[in-house]
């Protein structure tokens, strides 16, 4: 799970949080694993909730060795380097020490911060041709950076894939799937699957 869309997460104790995590469970108890990278929304997700579910948490970014390749996987948001007001939170709100401050607050203040903050997010995902986008040489940088050609990612909400110099940068959608019945949903995943000689990889979408 590298995170493309996910409600905010803020605490362990909210009754959302626990019913995820109960899926969750059922899933790795069923002999599945599970790898869980953050997003920009769940970033407070820790040791706790791996113990709980059973998930493994991932770094951003991190390697995945498949089949003889090197697919680098990140949630994409810290590729978004022209949305510089964004960085600057992102920074703030990994750190122990507001992290420790926010969760100090009582389970009705961090709801209604969250409320805002998703707001905020919505505000921005409705200004699409203005919103910051990954950022193509930064993304190059990276991939250079852990000798891989090739990378998965979301949070852009702009699927596709993108090649340029013999390197594949592929963008997952975000997923939305609590709309009512009369409304799309959304959810896109990627499967690989290992050839006798290359890598076969299919976009599906699940709504």
């Amino acid at each position: 799970m590298l995170r493309p869309e996910a409600r905010v997460h803020i605490g362990d104790e909210a009754a959302v949080a626990q019913q995820v995590c109960a899926a969750l469970q059922g899933w790795t108890a069923r002999g599945h694993t599970l790898f869980v990278q953050h997003g920009n929304r769940d970033f407070l997700l820790d040791a706790g909730f791996a113990g709980h579910t059973g998930a493994q948490l991932l770094p951003d970014p991190c390697v995945l060795d498949f089949a003889g390749q090197r697919i680098l996987l990140s949630h994409g948001d810290a590729l978004c380097i022209a949305d510089t007001a964004y960085l600057q939170w992102r920074a703030l709100c990994r750190s122990p020490q507001w992290q420790a401050q926010f969760l100090a607050q009582p389970l009705d203040a961090r709801k209604r911060q969250a409320a805002a903050m998703r707001a905020q997010s919505q505000a921005a995902q409705g200004r699409m041709e203005t919103w910051s986008d990954a950022d193509a040489a930064e993304a190059a940088r990276w991939l250079d950076r852990a000798d891989c050609r090739w990378m998965i990612h979301g949070h852009t909400h702009r699927p596709r894939e993108h090649w340029g110099d013999g390197r594949l940068r592929q963008v997952l959608s975000d997923w939305d799937l609590d709309h009512a019945a009369s409304q799309a949903g959304k959810a896109q995943v990627l499967t690989l699957q290992a050839g006798d000689r290359h890598t076969a990889v299919e976009r599906s979408d699940l709504a």
